[in-house]
């Protein structure tokens, strides 16, 4: 077993080599909330592991409710389904929520006004109205709320699980009631949802490493050793280096080869989902696919490696590609890599008109 063989490994269980799925929803619900403080970034994760998916099925998913954009691991936006929506939030929402107590109480924000803006929220929202922050902040501040908290309400109702993000109206997303938007599911005990929890990482993003597991879900050391006593009996482990990493049993029999190229989005699973990224970026490329705030750039994988960065620019009705590979490409790289590109265009629905390199 080498490092290697852990990108290869993780490539098929995060469907990019193996696709097992044929609906966005579904393969959400099975790779767990997928990172979408990026949202167009977001889509594409969902559609680059599903090769005949297309921007408007993807959002279609989205707009019927079948996928739900909201708050929940390390505080940021995912895309996720709505069963999984309660139980994750209540795992780690205390968590989150008591981060925000500092930077609220330098805006003169009293978290204990919040339960009368969730009334007020839940008062005028019912019955199917949904509101785009905008209107959100119009309404707090005519029944005499300070507009500073905006800076965190939607965040906080979201992981009190009462609103989340409804369908765009226009480019903006709307909010509405999650009652409404998707009804309740039972209750989950946080021993139970840990399990859970650590059963869909290490399936879906497996072989990883219990530190990998606790950057994935923003949990303690505590919580993700629960999580995995719970898992063990679906999972194997492989040791490589006095590193012990999980996986689902079975992957590494079924596991085919690494896909030639990639483009994948900023902010993708295969790399923000672990602590130690070195399975697929090479010493020569540590820190070139983040900026040192922690923003994920587009990345080019070749044969399972980091090998570059990507951008696109849409251009009226048609889309340009600019490759930006980190070595000299060879004339085989350059074909895989401009095939991915037409991958791209499909998923988008329009005509590839450049592809350059820089």
């Amino acid at each position: 077993m080498l490092i290697s063989d852990i990108a290869r490994l993780r490539l098929h269980a995060q469907q990019l080599s193996h696709h097992g799925y044929k609906t966005p929803q579904a393969l959400v619900a099975y790779m767990g909330p997928m990172q979408a403080q990026d949202y167009h970034a977001g889509k594409y994760a969902i559609g680059t592991r599903l090769p005949a998916a297309t921007l408007p099925a993807v959002e279609k998913a989205i707009h019927q409710a079948k996928i739900i954009r909201t708050w929940v691991f390390r505080g940021t936006l995912h895309l996720m389904v709505p069963e999984d929506i309660r139980w994750m939030t209540a795992l780690v929402k205390d968590r989150l929520q008591q981060r925000l107590k500092a930077p609220e109480t330098a805006l003169d924000v009293d978290a204990a006004v919040y339960p009368k803006i969730f009334k007020l929220l839940r008062s005028e929202m019912k019955g199917g109205r949904q509101l785009l922050k905008s209107e959100i902040e119009e309404l707090i501040t005519r029944h005499k709320f300070s507009k500073n908290y905006m800076m965190y309400l939607l965040q906080r109702a979201s992981l009190e699980g009462i609103i989340c993000h409804g369908p765009l109206k226009g480019k903006q997303f709307t909010f509405t009631l999650l009652d409404e938007w998707s009804p309740g599911t039972n209750a989950v005990s946080a021993e139970a949802a840990l399990g859970m929890l650590a059963t869909r990482f290490f399936t879906s993003h497996g072989p990883a490493t219990v530190a990998d597991f606790m950057t994935y879900g923003g949990i303690t050391l505590k919580e993700a050793n629960v999580g995995l006593e719970i898992a063990r009996p679906s999972l194997e482990c492989i040791t490589l280096d006095k590193s012990v990493y999980w996986c689902s049993k079975g992957l590494q029999q079924s596991a085919g080869q690494v896909p030639p190229a990639l483009l994948l989005p900023a902010f993708d699973e295969i790399l923000v989902a672990y602590k130690d990224r070195s399975a697929m970026t090479p010493d020569a490329h540590k820190g070139k696919a983040m900026t040192s705030n922690g923003i994920f750039h587009p990345i080019m994988l070749l044969n399972g490696q980091l090998a570059g960065l990507w951008k696109r620019t849409i251009v009226k009705d048609c889309v340009d590609i600019e490759l930006q590979p980190f070595h000299l490409l060879k004339k085989t790289e350059k074909k895989v890599l401009e095939a991915a590109c037409h991958h791209y265009a499909n998923f988008m629905q329009l005509p590839l008109r450049h592809i350059t390199y820089a």
